[in-house]
């Protein structure tokens, strides 16, 4: 249960930051914010699974 609920978060956390980022102008920050939101879905997709076994 819990595994899941920290799979959603990452995810919400991810689309949040990832909307945010292509609001923004600046070069280096963009691409900075794109891999940190890149880097949640990896943990993300792990608790995935783990809550669907």
């Amino acid at each position: 249960m819990m595994d899941s609920f920290i799979a959603i978060v990452l995810l919400l956390l991810a689309n949040f930051t990832i909307v945010w980022t292509r609001q923004l102008s600046s070069g280096w920050i963009r691409v900075v914010l794109s891999a940190v939101a890149f880097l949640m879905l990896i943990p993300a997709f792990l608790f995935g699974l783990r809550a669907l076994m």
